[in-house]
C-alpha cells in the first residue's frame, strides 16, 4: 500500500502509473549518461534498482553499481548511521570521477 502510493506520488497521476516512461528501465536507454546507482542491501525496491543498473551495464552505459550491506530503505535519512557517509563518499568519489572525463 505505501508502495504504491509512493508510485503515484512519483509520476503524479494514475494515468502516469502505465507511462512506460514513468519509471526508470524497461525501455530504449541508449545514450543514457554514466550513471551511479546505489542500492540498500534489504530495500524492497532493490529489485528495480538491480534491473535498471543491468539494463544500464547491457546497453553498454558507463554504470558504478554499489550495494550496501547492512541498510534498509531511505538510508540517506539517517545521518547517524555509517551507510550515510558510505554512500556521499561513493557520490563524491563518482563525481569526480566524472567532472575528469
Amino acid at each position: 500500500m505505501a508502495l504504491d502510493a509512493a508510485n503515484h506520488n512519483y509520476v503524479g497521476s494514475r494515468l502516469g502509473l502505465d507511462d512506460r516512461l514513468g519509471f526508470p528501465g524497461g525501455h530504449d536507454i541508449y545514450g543514457f549518461p554514466s550513471t551511479l546507482v546505489i542500492n540498500a542491501e534489504h530495500d524492497n525496491m532493490r529489485a528495480s534498482g538491480d534491473l535498471f543498473a543491468a539494463e544500464l551495464i547491457r546497453s553498454g552505459v558507463d554504470v558504478q553499481h554499489h550495494v550496501l550491506p547492512g541498510t534498509h530503505h531511505a538510508f540517506l535519512n539517517r545521518p547517524e548511521r555509517e551507510a550515510l557517509t558510505t554512500a556521499t563518499t561513493l557520490i563524491a568519489a563518482w563525481m569526480r570521477a566524472v567532472m575528469e572525463h
